[in-house]
């Protein structure tokens, strides 16, 4: 027998003959004794509860049945084993006390092994039961603590995030769709205004969750030394500095396998000529102009260490009145859901924005929104989501 004997048994039972023998025979532990329902229930009332209760069925005022089903609908005492001790053997009585409650039964006259048998294994249960239980409220502490570091991290990564009121000064309209799959997200976006230019970044770092937000802050770091200290604005420029930055800081090279990095589309606005500039690694970027969706495509290779790594292309073309730039990650394309589960895909991501791109940009905001819950159904969110849209 493992180490039971530190347990408590309340023995509660109106017949003094059998209170002795039941002391007698479980003399090794620490005995509580009740002659009555009621004389039980006033023990159970107290600070200290027993780790097991041998409960007789046949007593005068309460019987063992009400007594058994007061301790199961009681919180505090629902998880106390109980064994009735009876003299009753037919199967109504034996159903109505499992239904009650009770965890076995041990039939008067009893033998001594068999009782003994009985209260080890449910005594050795119960003190599994409440590893368990420590052990749930354990992991259950520790997920509470790691959860508020990472509700804390959201608001560090939601403050350094644009301020949508900056937005609205330097776009005639606009909306931003930020989804994080998990708490914090490895997708961001990033805005800067210098001189008569305009800076729009969308980027998806490798991962998702707090890996993919270390990274992202990485992203936001070394933007804002290539942009504000540097003074480089040219997109091609800013994803080739950016990707020596994040190679050199994560020591990566071609035989590492760290190969983490991030997927991004620049455009840059020079109002004074009215010319977009854009690059992309991997991620392209969208303009809607009279009804029609330029597919402005990107080079194949990330902002990292890559088997390809050529210099980014930057592209201009002119801008005009009413124009809308898209910029996004590829978490919306890549949802499953719909009715054959299936991924939404870009072909489709592109009809989206062309069918509704008369619309405002907030009912826009507002259909996208819309079409990816519908979408994904019950679903669960596979990846991080940005997209940002633009009338210039």
């Amino acid at each position: 027998m493992e180490n039971l004997f530190d347990s408590t048994i309340l023995i509660v039972d109106d017949t003094p003959e059998y209170i002795d023998i039941l002391v007698e025979l479980l003399e090794e532990f620490d005995n509580q004794i009740a002659i009555s329902g009621e004389d039980a229930l006033e023990i159970l009332s107290h600070e200290n509860l027993p780790d097991l209760i041998l409960l007789d069925i046949m007593m005068p005022g309460m019987d063992g049945y009400e007594v058994c089903e007061k301790l199961k609908s009681n919180l505090r005492t629902k998880d106390i084993p109980i064994i009735f001790l009876t003299a009753k053997t037919d199967s109504d009585s034996i159903v109505r006390g499992f239904n009650s409650g009770a965890v076995d039964f041990v039939t008067k006259p009893f033998k001594a092994s068999e009782l003994l048998a009985r209260v080890s294994t449910q005594l050795s249960l119960k003190k599994l039961q409440d590893k368990n239980l420590q052990y749930t409220n354990e992991i259950e502490l520790k997920n509470k603590l790691i959860t508020d570091s990472i509700n804390y991290a959201k608001r560090i990564q939601n403050a350094v995030l644009p301020d949508e009121k900056k937005l609205k000064v330097l776009f005639k309209d606009f909306f931003v769709i930020f989804k994080p799959k998990d708490i914090v997200s490895g997708d961001f976006y990033w805005v800067r205004e210098i001189g008569e230019k305009t800076i729009v970044i969308a980027a998806d770092c490798t991962g998702h969750g707090v890996p993919g937000a270390f990274m992202s802050m990485f992203g936001v770091a070394f933007l804002n030394e290539i942009i504000d200290r540097e003074n480089i604005s040219n997109p091609a420029k800013i994803l080739n500095r950016l990707r020596e930055k994040i190679i050199h800081s994560l020591n990566q090279d071609n035989d590492t396998e760290m190969k983490d990095g991030m997927d991004m589309s620049i455009v840059t606005i020079n109002r004074s000529n009215n010319i977009l500039e854009y690059s992309g690694a991997n991620n392209p970027v969208y303009v809607i102009r009279n009804e029609e969706l330029l597919h402005l495509k990107s080079d194949r290779m990330p902002v990292s260490v890559h088997i390809k790594m050529d210099d980014f292309t930057n592209h201009e073309i002119e801008m005009y009145p009413d124009d809308q730039i898209y910029l996004f990650s590829d978490g919306f394309a890549d949802q499953f859901g719909g009715p054959k589960n299936k991924t939404f895909k870009h072909k489709a991501f592109r009809k989206l924005l062309l069918d509704h791109a008369k619309k405002s940009m907030h009912e826009q905001k507002n259909v996208i929104n819309e079409s990816f819950e519908d979408w994904k159904g019950e679903c669960d969110q596979v990846d991080d989501i940005v997209i940002i849209g633009l009338k210039i």
